[in-house]
């Protein structure tokens, strides 16, 4: 995954309502097309080209019209061509999620929501400030897909398969610091989550994390 999308931030852009579903913002006097889907930020093509300038204005739309997102041929041969502006897409979906459902007061958390975040990352100063979003990034990762058996293949062990599921239930920290040996699987987790995105995002705005006290499903 290109590293120069770990700090990219969609701009915001005052936009209005088109006919057919789509929305167009002015940008340097042009109409950008923008992707929109219920719960996520506005993406624009434009905005793409900022980060991607080497790549193909194709690479650009099809990235915008979900494209990028799963494992079958298309969309594996789309990552290997246009690699930057899947990489802006992926970034744009977690962090829509993560913006949505994770907890305001702790907004500087952000930058490590990412499907690339590393395991030096989340060993930093931030990553332990941060270990009580853990839940949050684990939901936004698998958005609400249930990724156990690509995990099981990859040898994860069984107690880090709930990353795997997107749900870690549990909200105090001591407990939360009881999964930081999953977090040397990270990589193989979010791979397996990647693999299996859909074309649209399918995250609750609503979500909240689960605790263990939580009795319900």
């Amino acid at each position: 995954m290109n590293d120069n999308l770990s700090l990219f931030i969609p701009l915001s852009h005052e936009d209005v309502d088109c006919p057919d579903h789509k929305k167009y913002g002015p940008l340097s006097g042009n109409r950008a097309y923008y992707l929109i889907v219920p719960g996520l930020s506005l993406l624009s093509q434009t905005e793409i080209a900022k980060f991607c300038p080497k790549e193909k204005a194709f690479c650009l739309t099809k990235a915008l019209q979900g494209q990028c997102y799963g494992k079958n041929v298309k969309a594996e041969t789309l990552k290997r061509t246009c690699p930057c502006s899947c990489d802006a897409v992926h970034f744009d979906r977690i962090q829509s999620c993560c913006k949505a459902v994770g907890r305001r007061e702790m907004e500087f958390c952000l930058p490590l929501c990412r499907y690339n975040t590393t395991l030096d990352e989340l060993s930093t100063g931030l990553g332990y400030k941060c270990v009580s979003q853990l839940t949050t990034w684990a939901y936004c990762a698998a958005d609400v897909g249930d990724n156990t058996a690509c995990c099981k293949q990859r040898g994860i062990a069984p107690e880090c398969l709930s990353f795997c599921k997107g749900d870690v239930p549990t909200c105090d920290l001591q407990s939360l610091f009881t999964y930081q040996p999953c977090l040397r699987y990270i990589g193989t987790i979010t791979h397996c989550h990647m693999e299996n995105l859909h074309s649209v995002p399918r995250w609750d705005p609503e979500w909240t994390a689960r605790c263990d006290w939580d009795e319900s499903d």
